[in-house]
């Protein structure tokens, strides 16, 4: 069949790597320079081709659409300043290893730094959050351009798809005319065939590593953001049968009965002196861990050894004592050597069970009385939250506040942790809703929400998408964090308070809109929220912002019996 694309040879070769290479969703935003892209994909019939106009959203979209799908997704936008819009969400994907293919149109090259419009210095723009970034050939190509430019792009996608998946930057400059199409039979096929790469296990470093893991009493794998995996329930479960004490996150979405999640909640089990918490062996894997108090606490108790499982070139150390790097397939690898190990004293697990019980009492008695604040609100929120909801929380406080709570456990949990900022949460959340079959909530507070609104300004987000707003005039994590909330500036620069309400955003997205302002409220809208039919729907919570940082403190007194 003939399909009518531009007539742009780069373009064909584009479009056939993107294909070969796994890319089945494009993310096109507006423009001219990008013509010849913007014909040739959907023209092509190969893809699922959307428009999302903001280039800033459209890339964190794509972030949680290739995070829902596993595959990569591809991006295209104009040249200028739209292709910096990308940055933020290629960095996010670039720090949780996720394959986002930007395709950026560009200025022909004698045009850079020559006052013309539209055109920056965009060659390497993204140098700093991508696996591989390469620029392709303009106007008429040579057989050494045609075989330079498939190098190229079979680079980019080794790079983008290898054992440390990432993005991958494809600067395409197009000389005018941009709207000249042609009739094709066959698009060229890539000279380099994709090979998957598979990381077997080190027989000589498995039988190393048992013999020093025999040395150990005290054994910790700590888990940190993770997607669902089967294989990692699985050798967690494991680990757990032979006395490996396991730390969890909800972000972890390992939902084993006898890991130990609740971090924050948890840790306030321990004296900061305790020496019952110290491992002798901590294990982690190359997920972002979110507790800051367990950082600062593996750092000042140091285990005695420390391996850590990642394919990075780079050494990550953020606890300050590994000992080992380990490349390769971590489940793999712990799976075998857990076969190979007996079980481990009991001493070290039943110290942590009796931390956590301790501790869900007192998180209990402490929720008995409590007044209205933004953690009542997520008290009764994840008493309520249905089952087989995919939760996305924003950055600051909604996920820290998510992490002191029992959620249902069919329930999945993601947050952008890569690079933790506030902003894309909408955009991330509506990508991931658009790809999955789970509904998707977001739990987020006024000033991610307000950040990203731009997120909801398409026509991809499915009935079933909730959003919840926890508006407490500001950014409320600066009253509890030591140091902003004892300067004159707390109200108006580090929590930028304002008086801004969402039912006008919600009217103009055509989004359901809900609103609570205490408990009673909130409990009625509850329990029809995720029933409602129709249109996606937000839900505004009001709560009194300057209460909340002194009510978290007293909670964690509380738990440390203070």
């Amino acid at each position: 069949m003939s399909l009518s694309i531009s007539d742009k040879t780069v373009v064909h070769h584009i479009i056939e790597h993107c294909y070969s290479h796994g890319i089945r969703h494009v993310i096109i935003s507006p423009g001219s320079r990008n013509a010849p892209l913007i014909i040739s994909f959907p023209g092509s019939q190969k893809f699922t081709c959307l428009t999302i106009v903001d280039e800033r959203s459209a890339a964190y979209f794509a972030l949680g659409l290739a995070r829902q799908t596993n595959r990569p997704v591809a991006l295209i936008c104009t040249s200028g300043t739209a292709a910096l819009n990308y940055t933020p969400a290629i960095s996010e994907a670039y720090y949780q290893q996720i394959p986002l293919i930007a395709i950026t149109a560009d200025r022909p090259p004698e045009y850079v730094d020559q006052a013309d419009g539209q055109t920056i210095r965009q060659k390497g723009i993204f140098r700093n959050f991508v696996r591989y970034e390469c620029q392709m050939p303009v106007g008429d190509l040579s057989a050494g351009d045609r075989w330079l430019m498939d190098r190229n792009l079979n680079e980019a996608f080794k790079n983008a798809l290898g054992p440390v998946k990432g993005p991958a930057h494809i600067n395409v400059p197009f000389r005018e005319p941009l709207y000249e199409t042609t009739d094709v039979e066959d698009l060229p096929q890539p000279s380099i065939v994709p090979v998957t790469q598979t990381l077997g296990v080190n027989e000589a470093l498995l039988d190393d590593m048992h013999q020093e893991l025999s040395q150990c009493q005290k054994v910790m794998l700590l888990v940190g953001a993770a997607t669902p995996n089967n294989d990692l329930q699985k050798l967690v479960e494991e680990m757990t049968t032979k006395g490996v004490v396991v730390v969890t996150e909800s972000l972890s979405n390992v939902p084993i009965h006898g890991t130990f999640g609740n971090t924050d909640r948890l840790l306030e089990g321990f004296d900061s002196d305790d020496p019952a918490f110290k491992p002798d062996l901590l294990i982690t894997l190359d997920y972002p861990v979110l507790s800051k108090k367990l950082k600062q606490r593996l750092r000042k108790h140091s285990p005695r050894a420390h391996w850590h499982f990642s394919n990075q070139d780079i050494l990550i150390d953020t606890y300050q004592s590994m000992t080992r790097q380990i490349p390769g397939n971590a489940i793999e690898t712990l799976s075998q050597l857990v076969d190979r190990t007996e079980s481990f004293p009991s001493g070290y697990t039943i110290i942590y069970s009796e931390a956590e019980q301790n501790m869900r009492e007192k998180h209990q008695e402490y929720l008995k009385d409590l007044t209205w604040c933004d953690l009542k609100v997520f008290e009764q929120i994840s008493r309520k939250m249905p089952g087989h909801q995919q939760v996305h929380l924003s950055n600051s406080t909604p996920v820290r506040y998510g992490q002191l709570f029992d959620w249902d456990e069919t329930c999945t949990f993601f947050s952008n942790r890569g690079t933790s900022g506030i902003d894309g949460c909408v955009s991330t959340a509506a990508g991931a809703a658009y790809g999955g079959v789970q509904p998707v909530t977001l739990i987020t507070g006024d000033l991610g929400f307000m950040y990203d609104t731009n997120g909801l300004w398409h026509q991809y987000l499915p009935s079933s998408f909730r959003i919840i707003v926890i508006n407490n005039g500001g950014g409320g994590i600066f009253r509890f964090i030591p140091g902003p909330s004892k300067t004159q500036e707390l109200e108006p620069f580090f929590e930028a308070r304002g008086n801004h309400q969402c039912r006008g955003i919600a009217e103009t997205f055509g989004l359901q809109y809900y609103a609570a302002g205490n408990s009673e409220e909130l409990d009625k809208i509850l329990d029809h929220f995720w029933n409602e039919k129709g249109e996606p729907a937000l839900l505004e919570i009001f709560t009194p912002g300057q209460e909340n940082g002194e009510i978290l403190r007293s909670y964690f007194s509380h738990l440390r019996g203070r």
